[in-house]
Parts: C-alpha cells; structure tokens; sequence
C-alpha cells in the first residue's frame, strides 16, 4: 500500500452503484483484432484509466484452470492448523511467505488489519544481490507441491498480461508502444494470496479489512472470489462497491503510472470491508518495475502539458523500501 486517507474517509459508507461506474473490457480485440482492435480497446481502458482508475478485463486469454488452481491452493493453505502455516511464515529478513493478522487488544478500530497475506514476490536467483527485500527465493510449504506449481502458474499468466497491458496504456497515452517495454526486464513484481476474516457484526463504520490506500507501482491485476467487499472511491469523493465479475480480472492504476502518466490517469483510493458473514479470498498481482527504474512523467506528455511536470523523479527500489522500514518500526503489527 501507498498513500493512505486520514480516518474520515473511511467513516464514508460506500454506494452500491450500476456496474457501469467501472467499466468491463473486453481485451480480445486488443490481441486478435489488428491495429484497429489495438487502438479501440486503448482507448477504452485510457477513457477508465482517466475517469476512475478502475477496470474489470475480460477476454484475458488467462485459461480459467490457472485461477481456479490458485484459490484452491490458497484456501488449502490458509485453511490449515496456525502451526504449519507458521512453518513457512516470513520475517524480516526474508519477507516472503506467510504473514499473519497482527495481534491486538481492545476494539477494532481503521487501522486493525483484519487480514492473512502469503507473500511471493520475483525470484531471480542468478542475479548477485544481497538485498533481503528484493532478491531471496520465495518460501513454500514444503508439503504442498501443488500450492508452489499453481502460484508459479499464475505468476507467470499475470506477468505476461501486464506486459501486454503496459502497451495497451501506451497507446491510450498516445506514445509508443513499446514505451515501457525496457522498464521491465527483472521486474520485482508481487503475488499476494489474501485471506479475509468476515468484519464482526457491530463494529464501528470505519472499520475495515484493508484501510483506503493506493498502490505503489504501475498496476494491479485483482482476481475476486464470489464474495466481494472491495470499494474505490470515485473522483466526486463518493465510494462505491466493487464487485467481482465473473471470468474477469479487475484492474487498477497505482502510482508510478499516474506518475509517468504525468497525472492523466488516477492511481485511485480503494478498500476491502467484507461484510458477507463469510470468509473472503483475494490474488492480487503487483507489478513493478526493475529495482532501478527511475519513474518520471515520460517527456512527450510534460511537453504537452506546457513543459510542466506534475510528479518528482522516484526510484523504484527506493520508494518500495519504504514500506519495508515501516515494518522494522514496527514488526509486531505486521509479523
């Protein structure tokens, strides 16, 4: 997560709205559809890039069985005894792997994280690099080949759809196409399995799963399980619901984007606050940049903005490592 709100937006209860408020795409077009099919599906997707930030994708080519695999390994894994989920929990000093709710006392309040997370993140293991936070192999349980095969799967089917993503962006910036081909050679991108407990009936209205945040890099590829709960906030200042679409992954801008895009499209406030009674599973793919990207407004856009650019040049590994110091500020919340 990046910028957060202060508390009061999250004492904001969301709209249940037309689905319309975020728009379905089908991305077929963009791959079977020639250069008329290309520019028609960009422009779509620049259109819900610029008005809200949000998007559910279909016609993904991403075979369904790679999904389904996931969520089954995903609940497998969260459905186990505390003892051999800790067997492969992460630290500090190797953040990868199963990471817990934090233990609180007293009531729930906007920053209780009523969530479990398996981390996975890119794996380069030829590349010398003593960096604990962006080269270490990933942490698996070690009885469960099956969870390891189904999230390299579906690492690998998210990856190569944001590659094609990045170029659809391209295009409905009005760049080239391959404007940010040469950012991604070693992407250290992140694979999150996401366990949601239900919110507990009473809790005061600004208590949620996840607290209303951004996300860091340049998009996000969120597959949802029939229960849903996640929330956007609109450029109005009005939050309204999410739900998951069937055979579609929804899409989000996160901030580098909104930054190379020099402010064009909207890295956007969202949330997670399940309210079904029931428990809820999420994959979110992050994707990320090469650790030494430098992600500035791209020049063609800040000249035809008047030669202003609206964001500071940013470091990729920099700015994700401040996450990373929060944790050692505090580890408990976290570990």
């Amino acid at each position: 997560m990046s910028r957060s709100t202060e508390g009061v937006e999250d004492r904001i209860v969301a709209k249940t709205v037309d689905l319309a408020e975020i728009p379905i795409i089908d991305f077929s077009p963009f791959r079977h559809g020639g250069e008329a099919g290309k520019r028609a599906v960009a422009a779509e997707i620049a259109r819900a890039c610029t008005e809200i930030g949000f998007f559910y994708l279909k016609g993904h080519d991403v075979p369904p069985k790679v999904l389904g695999d996931t969520f089954d390994q995903s609940k497998a894994f969260f459905h186990r005894p505390v003892e051999e989920r800790r067997a492969s929990a992460a630290t500090l000093q190797w953040y990868r792997g199963w990471i817990p709710m934090p233990k609180r006392e007293g009531a729930l309040d906007r920053n209780s994280r009523l969530f479990e997370q398996y981390r996975i993140q890119a794996d380069f293991p030829d590349v010398p690099n003593p960096d604990p936070i962006f080269n270490r192999p990933n942490r698996w349980p070690e009885d469960m080949p099956a969870f390891r095969d189904a999230c390299e799967t579906h690492y690998a089917a998210m990856l190569a759809l944001s590659r094609d993503l990045l170029r659809a962006f391209a295009i409905g910036l009005d760049v080239a196409e391959d404007t940010f081909d040469g950012y991604f050679d070693l992407p250290i991108c992140q694979l999150s399995l996401l366990y949601y407990i239900p919110i507990p009936e009473g809790s005061d209205v600004e208590v949620s799963n996840t607290v209303s945040h951004t996300d860091e890099g340049p998009l996000t590829i969120l597959a949802q399980d029939s229960v849903g709960g996640l929330e956007v906030k609109r450029r109005d200042g009005t939050w309204i619901s999410a739900p998951p679409v069937p055979g579609a992954y929804t899409i989000n801008i996160g901030d580098m984007m909104m930054w190379w895009s020099n402010g064009k499209f909207i890295s956007n406030f969202h949330r997670v606050r399940n309210k079904a009674g029931v428990e809820r599973f999420s994959i979110p793919f992050f994707l990320n940049p090469d650790r030494d990207t430098i992600v500035a407004p791209l020049p063609e856009l800040v000249a035809r903005d008047g030669g202003v650019a609206n964001f500071e040049p940013v470091h990729v590994a920099t700015h994700l490592k401040r996450f990373y110091a929060r944790l050692e500020k505090s580890p408990g919340d976290f570990l």
